[in-house]
């Protein structure tokens, strides 16, 4: 997470509000990456916002279900 949110303009870190593993990623990752978003599901996203980005990093707490990170993975690909 901290490489890739090195690398990228923007920065999504897909988790429950209440995790403390999502929580340190998405520290690690606004340390790299001023514009890192920290979201529940895809619904939480600002589409609007993040298409000012051309590049977008995307990681997810350990037990983030595989079909919100890929929803979220799918929307931001639009």
């Amino acid at each position: 997470a901290k490489e890739i949110s090195s690398k990228v303009e923007a920065m999504i870190v897909i988790g429950g509000r209440h995790s403390s593993n999502t929580q340190k990623l998405y520290d690690i990752c606004k340390n790299e990456c001023n514009n890192t978003y920290y979201i529940q599901t895809v619904d939480d996203l600002d589409l609007c916002e993040l298409q000012s980005f051309k590049s977008i990093g995307i990681t997810a707490g350990a037990s983030t279900p595989k079909n919100i990170i890929e929803e979220v993975h799918t929307e931001c690909q639009k």
